[in-house]
């Protein structure tokens, strides 16, 4: 069983029982953080459902209902049509609150700094030893991108959800200083722009069918990194040839 085969399976099966899956994962240490990960997020989701019913809570809710019931019914029509009208008037009141409080929609920069800086990424950061280029090839063939070449000194990869978008999530450290870079498939911004986020500087990029964003202390190798993926994504650039006479 090679990586790809096993990410596959981890996907659909966190547990992992498969005997050829359990014996690559002895073996390929990415795999085996793939795995740790999986089984992390398993565990966080194990305890988010595990929340305990209190005893006798259904014969309250049907007692509530039972109570509720007689109350109205003892309730004139014409009190009835008071408190609707005060209801409505409230819910109006209180609609119109939220749609002023309401902030704005996060943007593609905003949603890739919340996740670079998130908990669960920050031991990323941290990374020095470039990996293996085709444990770069497999983040992208899974995101459906087949890379041209890999830019060197990639120390972390990851295929991460960013709000509504599929990415792969790099960290690509550049004089010992962390360098993320996300690349966002399927969704291309207009054009080059730079950010600033969280005291980190950032830039988004249109390459190929999508959106590389870098974000760094500081900018310096910005231009390096773009070229490089840029020629991953969309290939050498074409050299022009002159017409013969």
């Amino acid at each position: 069983m090679d990586c790809l085969e096993f990410r596959r399976l981890l996907g659909i099966d966190p547990r992992v029982g498969d005997r050829a899956a359990r014996e690559h994962l002895e073996t390929c240490p990415f795999c085996a953080d793939a795995y740790a990960r999986a089984q992390g997020f398993e565990a966080r989701l194990a305890s988010a459902m595990s929340m305990p019913v209190p005893d006798g809570l259904a014969d309250r809710i049907l007692l509530a209902q039972l109570t509720g019931e007689r109350q109205r019914q003892r309730t004139s029509w014409r009190r009835r049509g008071w408190i609707a009208l005060a209801v409505a008037a409230s819910l109006v009141v209180a609609i119109g609150l939220v749609r002023q409080q309401q902030p704005a929609a996060a943007t593609l920069s905003d949603l890739v700094t919340a996740h670079v800086t998130g908990p669960d990424e920050r031991d990323a950061l941290h990374r020095q030893a470039p990996l293996p280029d085709s444990m770069v090839r497999l983040a992208f063939a899974d995101r459906g991108v087949e890379l041209a070449s890999v830019p060197a000194g990639v120390a972390y990869v990851s295929e991460c959800p960013v709000g509504p978008y599929r990415t792969v999530h790099m960290v690509m450290p550049r004089e010992g200083e962390p360098v993320s870079v996300v690349y966002v498939t399927r969704h291309r911004v207009a054009g080059s722009e730079d950010f600033e986020r969280e005291g980190l500087k950032g830039r988004e990029v249109p390459i190929a069918d999508g959106t590389l964003v870098m974000l760094a202390q500081n900018s310096d190798s910005f231009g390096a990194l773009e070229h490089s993926w840029r020629e991953a994504l969309e290939g050498p650039p074409k050299l022009a040839v002159a017409a013969l006479p």
